[in-house]
């Protein structure tokens, strides 16, 4: 536990050693279901099937399938509806979004007729592997801690015995400046840091509003081959590039009057490469078996990041007139430059085709999000928190099942249903939570479930597809974390329901 709190402490200090914590490293690791209406529809059920766009991203032996050339596209319509419970106080927020899910092209080539190698394909595909636009609203009622109790907790873990104070946190530059905190001797005579507030004074409204923009988007250039229609390989390449924009505010507002307004803004940029490899094979006509496995993705990453605080109604303890601060702003322009390499997948799946009549595909992934890694810009580790995430994060799992149906001999239905595992240990919310720079607020993400369904329309070399995607995740979002009560700290209970719909036109040449 002490650990916990020596991480706390270095979070909340300058934080250009240490740019990112362990769920912001997470939350940049995470993919989604997210490509082509046939794909999406299916759940991503595809690790052996192949034959599609944004298949060849997950298994790039999926390649081999191809017997044409092909150019796709991808749009998509997006909602995302968040609804927060905070000690049975209800408080939702929506978002809506155009997306371009992906697009690209496969080059199928045969070779002489008496080769056992029946065609050698390449591609070129674009696709967005996760997306983060998202809104969020938590509201609070009479709680009994503050955003001010947590920033004094870390103040006072810094107190040295003969009553000096070596360095502030980066909370205490400004928290000072708007008169919210105070020092005080103890009863045992240590000096000690409180809030401007009475004792046993609530904190009768509290409101986190975040605004969250942006996603993972990935150029993938794959290469692949059929050997005598039983066996396909293939080889990808990733170059993946991440965008990630947060506004929070986070405002309290007190019993006896008075409140506070703390303002965060966090912007995300970088680009990195990863390996893909897989196989696909065919013992019998009907069933087809594959294997894949992703390298994860090594980034290079820059921060940009502001926070400002404001309060209002507070007095001067020998003058009682009321304060009128300007907000205080902390942090800069200046960049942060980091190294993130994201967790392997390993990727099992097995596939059934009932002739022309249709097929049932079910994959399973293994993550060992314990291979995160977080480097600082110059390639020294971040120890600390290298460590929090092998001991927070583990091995998980997610399970895809997608089947399709041939209604006539251009028609297609289609079903799908896929369930994700959180990556984090069971008692990861029993321990005191760093999170980088300014920011109190993190989430813990619990699993997630996906249901979909499609229809597919296929004449001659033009296809067009449609997809509707429902993707229910749950979280416990902690706007601050009362350190000096760790096991009752309180969180709101988040579900995020995201509808998608996409559509999907193409042709084969």
């Amino acid at each position: 536990m002490k650990k916990y709190i020596l991480m706390a402490f270095l979070s909340a200090c300058g934080l250009t050693a240490f740019a990112q914590a362990e769920f912001d490293a997470l939350r940049l690791s995470q993919t989604d279901i997210i490509g082509t209406a046939r794909y999406v529809s299916m759940s991503g059920a595809f690790g052996a099937l192949g034959g599609d766009m944004s298949a060849i991203s997950l298994n790039p032996a999926g390649i081999g399938v191809y017997r044409s050339s092909e150019f796709s596209l991808s749009p998509a319509f997006q909602q995302d509806i968040s609804k927060a419970n905070l000690n049975n106080k209800m408080a939702d927020a929506s978002k809506v979004n155009m997306l371009m899910n992906g697009f690209g092209y496969v080059g199928s080539f045969r070779t002489y007729d008496e080769s056992a190698i029946s065609n050698f394909n390449f591609a070129i595909t674009y696709n967005r592997v996760a997306d983060f636009n998202r809104n969020t609203n938590v509201l609070g009622v009479d709680r009994t801690t503050s955003l001010l109790d947590r920033i004094c907790a870390v103040e006072n873990t810094m107190w040295y015995d003969n009553g000096t104070h070596p360095y502030h946190t980066n909370f205490y530059d400004y928290v000072n400046g708007v008169h919210v905190i105070e020092p005080y001797v103890n009863s045992q005579g240590k000096n000690q840091y409180r809030p401007r507030l009475d004792n046993g004074e609530l904190v009768s409204l509290s409101n986190m509003k975040m605004q969250e923009t942006g996603g993972i988007n990935s150029w993938n250039f794959t290469l692949g081959a059929n050997y005598n229609h039983t066996l396909y390989v293939g080889i990808g390449l990733g170059i993946q590039s991440i965008l990630y924009d947060k506004s929070s505010i986070f405002s309290e507002e007190y019993q006896l009057g008075g409140g506070t307004e703390l303002r965060n803004t966090l912007s995300t940029t970088g680009s990195g490469i990863d390996f893909k490899a897989g196989v696909i094979y065919r013992p019998v006509p009907e069933l087809r078996l594959g294997v894949s496995y992703r390298s994860g993705t090594y980034y290079m990453l820059t921060d940009v990041y502001k926070t400002s605080m404001a309060s209002w109604g507070f007095r001067d303890p020998i003058s009682n007139a009321l304060y009128s601060p300007d907000p205080t702003v902390i942090g800069s322009e200046t960049p942060v430059d980091y190294m993130l390499k994201t967790p392997w997948q390993l990727t099992l799946s097995a596939a059934y085709q009932f002739g022309s009549k249709g097929l049932l595909s079910v994959d399973f992934d293994c993550l060992d999000s314990r291979s995160t890694n977080l480097k600082s810009g110059d390639g020294f580790e971040m120890e600390d928190i290298n460590y929090y995430i092998e001991n927070d994060f583990k091995i998980s799992y997610n399970i895809r099942v997608g089947g399709e149906m041939r209604l006539t001999d251009n028609f297609s239905a289609r079903l799908g249903g896929a369930y994700y595992m959180s990556p984090l240990v069971s008692n990861v919310e029993t321990y005191d939570i760093a999170t980088a720079y300014t920011s109190p607020e993190y989430s813990v993400p619990k699993s997630t479930v996906y249901g979909s369904m499609g229809v597919g329309y296929r004449s001659g070399a033009f296809f067009t597809d449609a997809a509707l995607q429902e993707r229910i995740s749950n979280e416990h979002f902690y706007d601050f974390n009362d350190m000096s009560n760790i096991a009752q700290t309180k969180y709101a209970v988040l579900t995020r329901t995201k509808t998608n719909l996409v559509l999907t036109a193409g042709f084969k040449f």
